[in-house]
């Protein structure tokens, strides 16, 4: 199943739950508007994707049947260009970034004339975000007063349906709602600065992360299988890649995140991106207004446009 959250256009208005059709991958597939059918089929759903990650197992599945029930057409599915897709989650329960491709990882040292810190390979590292800073497929990404040097980074993050503490392999693999695309947007000059005094990233990532341009269930879709991974600035190829090769498993990471920590529906684990999915891998910068494109297969895309305002 392919979850998303909506607004319709041109009236906008709150965020609505949605279920894009499963036979299309593309940005351009058509939206069954949840909450309609189910009016029309005399149910109450969650109102938005949010309200349905947060809801539990129980009612997950009931919407779920819901939505396989809908024939195509009628007046609960909406045409591509009657929708804007948002961000599947506008303010995730937590962000955590992780450090998984030992190609981005061995390229990190070699520029830093160091060998992988061997913690690296012990436990799987990451970083806490700013879980308010999220953005979605089409939205500006302003580009930091405070940077010369912004960059992207194409990685795929999973999201929590359950609460769990102390989770093994099995039930770390079994509390994901979905997972997504994830552009780890990065002010690079910043964060070198940052971490040379031992601590952050932070005001060097915190600006903006995309998420989107929905959630795919682990049915559907798995981490663990080769998907092409891509990077295309103003159409251009920068970087292609693959989900394969990680260091760590999604669910090692949600294994060691939830020891003797609670993980909570909606909190967001991102990947890290593999070697080359990122400018500073590549010694290659965009500059502002220029449109960024990740594109993973069975995931979809999404693209958003950097805009220097000062």
């Amino acid at each position: 199943m392919r979850w998303c959250s909506f607004t319709t256009v041109p009236r906008g208005g709150l965020p609505r739950l949605g279920a894009v059709n499963g036979r299309s991958s593309g940005v351009r597939a058509a939206v069954l508007d949840v909450g309609v059918w189910g009016e029309l089929q005399g149910t109450i759903t969650p109102p938005d994707l949010v309200d349905l990650v947060e809801s539990g197992p129980a009612t997950q599945a009931r919407v779920t049947e819901l939505v396989r029930s809908a024939p195509r057409g009628g007046a609960a599915w909406l045409r591509a260009e009657d929708v804007r897709l948002l961000a599947p989650l506008r303010e995730p329960n937590s962000l955590r970034d992780f450090l998984t491709f030992p190609d981005h990882v061995q390229r990190g040292a070699r520029r830093r004339g160091a060998p992988v810190p061997p913690a690296w390979d012990r436990i799987p590292v990451f970083y806490k975000g700013n879980r308010r800073s999220v953005v979605g497929p089409g939205d500006l990404v302003p580009w930091p007063s405070y940077t010369e040097q912004m960059d992207f980074e194409c990685e795929v993050a999973a999201v929590v349906g359950r609460r769990g503490r102390d989770l093994d392999l099995g039930a770390a693999e079994g509390s994901v709602f979905g997972y997504t695309i994830m552009n780890d947007w990065s002010a690079r000059d910043v964060q070198r600065e940052e971490m040379t005094c031992w601590l952050g990233p932070a005001k060097g990532k915190d600006f903006a992360t995309t998420l989107g341009p929905w959630l795919v269930t682990p049915d559907e879709w798995s981490p663990e299988q080769a998907h092409l991974m891509q990077v295309l600035v103003d159409g251009e190829a920068w970087a292609t890649g693959s989900t394969a090769g990680r260091r760590w498993t999604f669910a090692e990471m949600l294994a060691w995140a939830s020891r003797d920590e609670d993980l909570y529906p909606t909190d967001v684990l991102g990947s890290g991106t593999f070697g080359g999915g990122c400018g500073l891998d590549l010694d290659r910068w965009i500059g502002p207004d220029v449109r960024v494109t990740l594109r993973v297969d069975g995931l979809g895309e999404v693209t958003n446009r950097v805009v220097r305002r000062h």
